[in-house]
């Protein structure tokens, strides 16, 4: 047996060995307490005190998942789901994990909404998880997800059904398709790429060799390629005083800022996130 013991508390000091020349301690710990929860249905604050005896096909599936983990995969991936705003969501290889920052894109989205009935689009979707949750908070909204990849329509359905909440997911392309066959909207939310290729380098194995590229990485000539597209499709599509929310680099607030007053927006703001860097970009379209 490669632990000292069966019992899965003893399981931590392993997962700390093994991987700690890729992880802090802190992130060994959550990634523990994350496959706790999600293959033993145990919270952190019970696992401690458990006296749960592991039969040797969990030693092994415990192994194999750190085999996984020292290869950097994520470990939402390895175990198909994460937590987002509350909510359970499926996410692979076609999809971007989900990221907290996102969450409060999510939440400014519903503080500002302030009636009901709203009409709401989410321009490059991914796994589904703004506007599934904002159907969540909004449940008298009538919310539609774009996207260019099949794979990512796909897993955006299995969320909604997941979730048992109905959101429409339709596939195109947003630099080459228009929005005609969509209502007038209310509110136009994205998270596009943003990502510049120069910072590749700067970022870790586990987003650059498992995220889909597709959906991160921007030409370092055009940064806002995608940002002066949506706005141009929002200004035919919104609504009187409908809105547009952007989750941004934060090296570009003011020029997105600029791109909106240029395009007619008012009562542009920025945002920042927790860590207090230049995250979101909202406006109002006059």
């Amino acid at each position: 047996m490669f632990v000292k013991s069966n019992k899965l508390v003893d399981l931590l000091p392993y997962y700390k060995d093994k991987l700690i020349d890729l992880y802090p301690v802190s992130e060994i710990e959550n990634i523990f307490y994350i496959v706790c929860d999600y293959k033993h249905d145990l919270k952190k604050i019970s696992i401690s005190i458990s006296d749960n005896h592991l039969s040797e096909s969990e030693l092994l599936m415990h192994r194999s998942i750190i085999k996984r983990l020292l290869t950097h995969e994520p470990i939402q991936h390895i175990i198909g789901e994460v937590e987002f705003y509350g909510l359970p969501f499926h996410v692979n290889s076609t999809v971007l994990v989900p990221r907290p920052e996102t969450e409060e894109l999510v939440d400014l989205i519903i503080q500002e909404a302030h009636h009901k009935n709203l009409h709401i689009l989410d321009i490059g979707t991914g796994s589904g998880c703004i506007p599934i949750c904002l159907k969540n908070n909004l449940p008298s909204s009538t919310i539609t997800g774009i996207d260019v990849s099949k794979e990512a329509i796909e897993v955006a359905n299995e969320n909604s059904e997941l979730n048992k909440l109905e959101v429409s997911f339709l596939k195109k392309n947003i630099l080459t398709s228009d929005l005609s066959d969509l209502p007038q909207q209310d509110i136009i939310v994205s998270n596009p790429p943003y990502v510049l290729e120069s910072d590749k380098k700067q970022m870790s194995k586990n987003v650059l060799d498992f995220d889909p590229h597709l959906a991160l990485f921007v030409d370092d000539t055009t940064p806002l390629l995608f940002y002066k597209r949506i706005t141009e499709l929002a200004k035919e599509k919104l609504k009187s005083n409908g809105m547009l929310f952007f989750e941004i680099h934060e090296n570009f607030a003011k020029e997105t800022e600029q791109l909106l007053i240029d395009n007619g927006f008012t009562h542009v703001k920025t945002v920042q996130d927790m860590q207090g860097k230049d995250r979101m970009v909202w406006g109002i379209l006059d």
